[in-house]
């Protein structure tokens, strides 16, 4: 879920980095390996699925009982968080070094610099989401904040089996058991799939869009 505190941290953080020139400027190198990333955990995600989907494949590997539900969705957002960082690289920045929660700042920068920066809602008071998500670009930031939402959750879910996603608040999807039939595990990282490809093709249109490649 998307709150008015997040936009509100996105405005006042990018602003100040901005005065203060915080951004690195992201090299040639650096931004090649953000894509190659980002495709390399879209085929992660789409081989463990194909592993888990193939009778055959399990058995050439035994993997009879494998689920690699969590790594095909874990995947699948670190292919949404490695092609935002590739869209940021392509607009000239590069976060800095040893930034906290890069995840997230990641996330608001996004936000900023594609939805809210120059589009006339900078200076709106008490600027909230139903404001800006009439932006074409809105739905990659949707995109990414379920992702991100999903892939935390399930990681949470799967911690909480062995020792008794970011905020707990922003989880927003069924609870992810043990108990849950490989059926509905396998449709969850469908879904997961599905977005990190969705969100890759729009991305691909921004870039078109700012005929940036």
């Amino acid at each position: 879920m998307i709150k008015k505190e997040d936009i509100e941290r996105a405005i006042s953080t990018f602003k100040e980095w901005d005065h203060q020139h915080k951004w690195k400027n992201p090299s040639s190198v650096f931004i090649a390996h953000t894509k190659n990333k980002s495709e390399n955990a879209l085929k992660t995600a789409q081989y463990i699925l194909r592993i888990m989907e193939d009778k055959e494949v399990r058995l050439l590997l035994n993997a009879e009982n494998y689920n690699g539900t969590l790594w095909i969705i874990n995947s699948a957002y670190y292919r949404i968080l490695f092609l935002g960082q590739y869209l940021l690289a392509l607009d000239g920045k590069k976060l800095p070094d040893h930034t906290q929660d890069s995840h997230k700042t990641t996330q608001l920068a996004i936000m900023y610099y594609f939805i809210i920066k120059g589009s006339g809602l900078e200076g709106k008071k008490d600027l909230r989401w139903d404001d800006i998500k009439e932006s074409r670009f809105s739905k990659v930031l949707e995109l990414m904040v379920e992702a991100q939402e999903e892939a935390q959750e399930l990681t949470q879910q799967k911690a909480k089996k062995v020792v008794e996603y970011f905020e707990e608040e922003r989880t927003k999807r069924h609870e992810f058991t043990y108990a849950m039939l490989t059926d509905a595990e396998l449709n969850k990282a469908r879904i997961s799939i599905d977005r990190a490809i969705k969100f890759g093709d729009l991305v691909k249109e921004f870039i078109r869009i700012k005929k940036w490649g």
